[in-house]
């Protein structure tokens, strides 16, 4: 039945109201999102874009144009800038940039099928975020009372449970790592580097000919001793898990190789598997140069050769060596974990005889080997501890914050400015003691927080040695002095500029001095042969062409060995496709989701891409083809790799012709002037403000202080990763790293101070300011309703009553069901245990952080606690694995929403028009 009057609209109940109002500025959100795809989007916006359209902006997208005006272009960096200047920058230097950019066809996450830029993932989220924002602003007529109202209690937010400053140490350590890791499996595979094999003659007593009965030659056999090719092999524990009547059976076997079989087994997968490994799979980790271990006598380092350090005898005397390779073990078990993680790895020919070929018995193991590997277990174990120690003094401290945050909690609810007061109280004192306990203990916090941030990124993690490696590296080779006197002597805002005109200029026109006129006609040579305008465009097409160059090796390889030419046609379909334009990729998405059918098997028998397939004998092949995908869908779980090869070919190429597209793309951008100008402007609109508060805060002194900090730091933590790591407990680890914070923080607090006193353009406060812009939108309703509210039943549109209260209902009971399914699987989650020492250690710092905001009263701030849960689910879903239970959640998600009665959202959308409308003139006219 049909209603005229949508009077019945108002004898919605408050939730059912919450919803409606949900879902029409989600549709409204998705609807502008979508527009911001085109060239024109600027134009639309308007302000502070130039547009010759006669709406404003408001009329046409009232939600993007209010967040533009109010937040993003007054951001302080931004607005403290004259009005020529930020009218310069954003319709001389953005605007274009962003009508060059959206006239590419730039591919999506679903083409691109990698966890690296995921488009669609960044555009959910954002959309997700900007939802809880404008769902919080703008309110119905029975928007409090919803808010009021007990319709969930706390602990169907599926939140964990309570935080207890008592921490258990058993809960967070393990007393078996081979139990541990049976705990962490990806497609049912779990692996561990557990001990390291000592060979050749790093055996003492062993002739370096022999060969031990548990390996293959690898020596050839000669009457005089000969130089074993290594010294070392990597014990492997491989345990396997099968699902037999509800219940996991496990296997687990030991396979020892060395380091050259890792690199034998990297180059043979790149053969194999040229897309996977190219774009989803980091190098190799190289050795360590300083990766000895420690002797049990001494504390000293050994001096003595590496070969000599192995052996179990040295001079005549016992001195036994611990944790040799440790490094490099961790790294490369963190490599093979990464390898597991993908299913066409797991379950190649390759992959499974590198993990199994030659395997032994535990009970094969050498009592030194098992004393190794009780080492490396207790090593382990300390490392974890140590992470506890950082948590429960972290645990202290917020206890203490906590006290201090709750009332200060309720003056931000009650009053935004309170933000403002607390920052004003840095300028009374550049000394941290003698500031207020809330600033002394959140200083404390901070220490300990970045001290933890740092054991576990340089120091816990298996890639933590490369991590090291690289910022010493970079610390090394990075020219201190030489910045201290440009920042000391000359203006660095000049400077700075003159360094982005040189990257920046046209190279047509650079004459350098110290470059001979050979040097300066080679780099012209070089930039009109790959179309770069400036020496930094020249830097990144460079680059942009080493990566098309290897795209096209691979692509070769794929053709040329992995593709028969019978599937030539389907080959030059998917390069037909990396050409058409965006309107026929948009129509060849939705067929996929309308066919439900993977996006590559329609870019293979779309009618819209040419070549058609015709002949039966094309037909037949695509048939081959979605069999092979089928097979492939089911890779994680079985393993039909020879039935799944040909789709996992295709993909491969399809996925490498993605890439390569991009790159030719993003060639042609680096080469535009849109891009320089860009560039250009933005570094000097943000940078300039900002590099004249800090001249005028003498930040040569304060960079010198930074140096020395950084020194103290690389020393504290290459001595500890070194040597002191074997030697230290947890509580000294963890005592070492907090009193390097503890030495420099007068010299950071005595800068925060300068800044606030020399911050005479107020941008710092500024900062603050636009923070507290956010928390005024959302108090807004408290105070003066009327100005952000909808009225939903305003407009004569012949709604169905009957229909339009199940489309309503459906998406009510579909956002309920989903949080409920979120709930049962973070129980799941924390009652089976189903995760590493290390899982348990991350999920309790979120525990250990969020006791910071304690009961924090989001419906204070008019925020629906629910509302913030949904959109936690949502970053979660987006990072569901391969994990036992994560992929039961993704199959009860993916079956809701496939079982749930679809009833459209055709009357909904009804009040589209009149909500547009309504924001439209609500937005314009709503000051903060």
């Amino acid at each position: 039945m049909k209603n005229t009057s949508n009077d019945f609209l108002d004898g919605l109940t408050p939730a059912q109201e919450h919803f409606l109002k949900k879902y029409l500025l989600e549709y409204r959100l998705s609807d502008e999102l979508h527009t911001f795809s085109r060239a024109d989007v600027c134009e639309l916006v308007g302000f502070p874009f130039k547009t010759t359209l006669k709406k404003s902006g408001f009329d046409v997208l009232p939600l993007s144009t209010f967040y533009m005006r109010n937040f993003v272009a007054q951001f302080p960096f931004i607005a403290s800038n004259s009005d020529n200047v930020q009218r310069a920058f954003w319709q001389e230097t953005v605007q274009p940039f962003v009508e060059s950019f959206n006239s590419k066809n730039i591919s999506s996450s679903e083409e691109r099928q990698t966890n690296a830029t995921k488009r669609r993932q960044v555009n959910k989220k954002f959309l997700s975020g900007m939802l809880l924002f404008y769902n919080s602003v703008i309110i119905t007529n029975k928007e409090l009372t919803y808010l009021n109202e007990s319709h969930l209690k706390p602990s169907d937010t599926g939140k964990m449970d309570k935080f207890s400053a008592n921490l258990n140490d058993d809960a967070l350590c393990v007393d078996d790592i081979d139990k541990h890791d049976m705990k962490k499996f990806h497609h049912n595979l779990s692996i561990n580097i557990v001990a390291l094999r000592r060979t050749g003659a790093a055996v003492a007593g062993t002739p370096s000919n022999s060969i031990s009965s548990w390996s293959p030659m690898r020596f050839v056999t000669s009457s005089r001793p000969s130089a074993p090719r290594h010294h070392y092999e990597f014990v492997i524990q491989v345990t396997t898990r099968e699902s037999v009547d509800g219940n996991f059976q496990y296997k687990s076997h030991f396979i020892a190789r060395h380091y050259h079989e890792f690199k034998t087994l990297e180059s043979k997968l790149k053969r194999h598997l040229p897309g996977v490994m190219s774009t989803e799979v980091s190098e190799l980790p190289r050795k360590f140069s300083n990766d000895n271990g420690y002797n049990d006598i001494a504390h000293e380092k050994d001096t003595e050769s590496e070969l000599a350090s192995l052996s179990s005898t040295v001079n005549g005397s016992s001195k036994t060596t611990k944790l040799v390779r440790e490094k490099l073990r961790l790294s490369l078990r963190g490599y093979l974990r990464t390898l597991s993680k993908y299913p066409e790895i797991v379950h190649s020919d390759i992959f499974l005889d590198f993990i199994d070929h030659g395997s032994f018995n535990y009970r094969q193991l050498s009592e030194v080997e098992l004393e190794d590997h009780k080492n490396r277990i207790e090593h382990e174990r300390t490392m974890l501890k140590t992470q506890v120690e950082f948590q429960k003094q972290t645990a202290k401290v917020i206890v203490n914050l906590t006290k201090d945050f709750e009332s200060l909690k309720k003056d931000i609810i009650m009053n935004p400015s309170t933000l403002s007061g607390i920052f004003d109280q840095i300028g009374k004192s550049s000394d941290i003691k003698k500031q207020t306990p809330f600033l002394k203990t959140l200083n404390e916090w901070c220490k300990l927080e970045a001290a933890a941030t740092l054991y576990q990124v340089f120091l816990s993690q298996d890639n933590s040695n490369d991590w090291l490696n690289r910022c010493r590296k970079f610390h090394r080779l990075f020219p201190y002095n030489l910045v201290y006197g440009i920042l000391r002597f000359t203006n660095p805002l000049k400077i700075v500029s003159r360094i982005v005109d040189l990257l920046l200029v046209n190279i047509p026109t650079v004459s350098i001095p110290s470059w001979g006129s050979k040097d300066e006609e080679e780099l012209k040579e070089i930039a009109k042969k790959s179309g770069s305008r400036n020496l930094l465009s020249m830097i990144f097409v460079m680059l942009l062409d080493e990566s098309l160059s290897s795209y096209e090796t691979e692509l070769k390889l794929l053709r040329e060995e992995k593709l028969d030419s019978e599937y030539e046609i389907f080959l030059e379909r998917i390069e037909r496709y990396t050409d058409v334009d965006y309107a026929v990729v948009d129509a060849i998405k939705r067929e996929s989701y309308e066919k439900s059918q993977d996006l590559l098997l329609t870019v293979l028998s779309t009618d819209l891409i040419k070549p058609p397939l015709r002949t039966i004998e094309d037909k037949y092949k695509y048939s081959q083809i979605v069999k092979s995908q089928m097979s492939y869908d089911q890779l994680a779980e079985h393993k039909n790799v020879v039935d799944s090869a040909l789709y996992l070919n295709l993909k491969q190429y399809w996925q490498v012709q993605i890439r390569k597209k991009d790159a030719d793309l993003f060639k042609q951008l680096w080469k535009e002037p849109e891009l320089t100008k860009l560039i250009k402007n933005f570094l000097m609109v943000f940078y300039q403000p900002m590099m004249r508060i800090f001249t005028k805060a003498d930040i040569h002194v304060v960079f010198r202080d930074f140096q020395k900090f950084m020194d103290d730091l690389m020393k504290e933590l290459s001595i500890i990763n070194n040597q002191e790591i074997y030697y230290l407990n947890s509580f000294e680890v963890f005592d070492r790293l907090k009193s390097l914070f503890d030495k420099h923080e007068d010299v950071l607090w005595k800068f925060i101070h300068t800044l606030y006193v020399k911050d005479d353009e107020h941008l710092f406060k500024g900062l603050v300011l636009w923070i507290e812009k956010f928390l005024v939108a959302l108090r807004i309703k408290f105070f003066d309703e009327e100005t952000v509210k909808l009225n939903l039943s305003s407009a004569n549109l012949g709604i169905d009553e009957e229909l339009f209260l199940k489309q309503l209902n459906s998406r009510a009971e579909r956002t309920i069901l989903r949080r409920k399914l979120f709930k049962e699987f973070l129980e799941v989650q924390a009652s089976t245990g189903d995760e590493t020492a290390q899982d348990k250690i991350d999920s309790k710092w979120e525990e250990v952080n969020n006791q910071l905001y304690g009961e924090f009263n989001t419906k204070g701030l008019g925020i629906d606690l629910e509302d913030v849960e949904e959109f936690n689910h949502l970053n979660a879903e987006e990072d569901l694995g391969d994990h036992s239970n994560e992929r039961v959640l993704k199959q009860k998600l993916f079956d809701l929403e496939k079982n749930l009665v679809d009833y459209g959202t055709s009357e909904l959308d009804k009040l589209d028009d009149s909500v547009k409308s309504q924001l439209s003139t609500l937005l314009t006219n709503l000051k903060i």
